[in-house]
């Protein structure tokens, strides 16, 4: 009777899902970002940033970081001790074609930065790209410190958070327990894992080669990095390294492919 259940709820999400595409909403100040592969909650107050990360579209999956937890995503340098950024002083959505959503966040940390961040998500892709530029408002280093940027799960999962970095393909950064994995990936950088801090561990990616010294109203060149979320494990993470810097090759999934992969999802809570 379940696999009965599972194959009408796999038939009946293909026809939702093609006419859904990419979709974005707003409730409360937070911005849910809906994909074929994932759904993201954006917070624009209580530090800006990822609250909520699930790794499938699924109703019963679990986010991948805490809800409501102020570190699970953001950006922070030591310069005037440690500042992170803060609260998004506007968020905007571009561009909305149905396959491609760009978003562009302004987060200030209520010092000498001021974070631009235009992030671009696909429909049938489970990673999405940041682009960073740093405005500043008093003099400031740029990228600093190895927390650009960084991620705390803090979902109360413990030892079965498993961390890895790895240098090639690109380096690259992961976690991963029985809901799924978040990764981050650079070509411009290094990668770092913190398994057991503080509990859930941390992970983050270190950008200080790029650090320039900015003047009041200059601003950086943009810093671009990927994140990624999925049902797997540390395995899929590490796989998806040789993909994730490409914008995916069709925008326009074939239905057999997305009943592909909602039974893959499907598969796992068997």
């Amino acid at each position: 009777m379940k696999r009965l259940l599972c194959f009408a709820a796999v038939f009946a999400a293909v026809g939702a899902v093609e006419a859904l595409a990419v979709n974005v909403s707003e409730n409360n100040g937070v911005w849910i970002i809906e994909t074929d592969t994932y759904v993201l909650h954006f917070r624009e107050m209580n530090r800006a940033g990822y609250s909520e990360i699930y790794p499938s579209r699924l109703l019963d999956a679990t986010s991948l970081v805490g809800p409501d937890q102020p570190r699970s995503f953001y950006h922070s340098a030591q310069y005037d001790g440690w500042v992170q950024w803060g609260n998004a002083v506007s968020v905007d959505e571009v561009l909305n074609e149905k396959k491609t959503l760009i978003m562009e966040y302004e987060v200030d940390d209520g010092n000498s930065k001021r974070y631009l961040v235009t992030a671009t998500y696909w429909d049938g892709a489970p990673y999405w790209k940041h682009e960073v530029v740093v405005e500043a408002k008093k003099p400031v280093v740029s990228f600093s410190n190895a927390h650009e940027p960084m991620s705390e799960p803090r979902n109360g999962m413990g030892a079965n958070n498993e961390y890895q970095a790895w240098d090639d393909p690109i380096a690259h950064v992961a976690f991963a327990n029985e809901n799924g994995f978040f990764a981050l990936y650079t070509e411009m950088g290094s990668a770092i894992a913190v398994g057991g801090w503080q509990g859930d561990g941390r992970m983050h990616l270190n950008h200080n080669d790029l650090g320039v010294q900015l003047e009041e109203g200059d601003s950086s060149d943009p810093l671009v990095y990927y994140m990624a979320a999925g049902t797997g494990d540390l395995e899929d993470a590490h796989d998806l390294a040789e993909q994730v810097t490409q914008e995916p090759a069709s925008l326009s999934v074939d239905p057999a492919e997305k009943l592909a992969m909602r039974w893959a999802d499907l598969k796992r809570s068997f």
